[in-house]
């Protein structure tokens, strides 16, 4: 299901294929491939992080939240029980803390690899996760992205914010689905 929200039917994955999941949650994207994948799963709630980290066995999961700011500790707001903690302030939370930061560029520096697709979904602060990806745009040949209205206490969409950034640097939207507001983009440049 959640493979055709994120409109993943838009793309043939070979094996070995290099998916990062920002916004991992319980690793249930991950679990929806038939192809053996490499996957990069990106949690920052630590009791959700826990429950990847058990699902998701041989792959590589990491306790962090993306961002534009790397190597940063910044406020997180828990909400665990209806998968809405975020970096914005929201209108419910259980708990503040901080959590760690690192952008997709250090990520991709990492892999030292092209990166198949990045799926987004992290409670309206995924302009700011994109962002974090100057460096390595030529890596990537996917991007989903969720843009439905989840930004901050007035629950706004980011759909313009992420259309722009990657339409200006050379991304074409070949998906849209109102289910959730999910975009997909393919690089022109691979």
């Amino acid at each position: 299901e959640l493979h055709k929200i994120y409109l993943l039917e838009n793309i043939r994955f070979d094996k070995d294929d290099i998916g990062m999941d920002i916004g991992a949650n319980n690793g249930d994207f991950f679990l929806g491939f038939d192809q053996e994948i490499k996957y990069y799963g990106y949690e920052p709630s630590p009791k959700v992080f826990l429950d990847l980290k058990n699902n998701i066995k041989n792959q590589k999961v990491y306790n962090l939240a993306l961002s534009n700011l790397q190597n940063r500790e910044i406020d997180f707001y828990l909400s665990d029980k209806n998968a809405d903690s975020s970096v914005l302030l929201i209108n419910e939370y259980t708990k503040k803390i901080k959590v760690k930061t690192t952008t997709i560029d250090e990520e991709i520096k990492k892999i030292k690899k092209k990166v198949k697709l990045i799926k987004i979904e992290a409670e309206g602060f995924e302009a700011e996760i994109l962002d974090g990806m100057r460096n390595y745009l030529n890596y990537v040949e996917y991007i989903t992205i969720d843009c439905g209205f989840e930004r901050g206490i007035k629950k706004e969409s980011t759909i313009k914010e992420c259309s722009n950034y990657l339409i200006k640097n050379n991304f074409k939207m070949i998906g849209f689905s109102t289910r959730r507001i999910v975009t997909l983009f393919k690089n022109l440049d691979t």
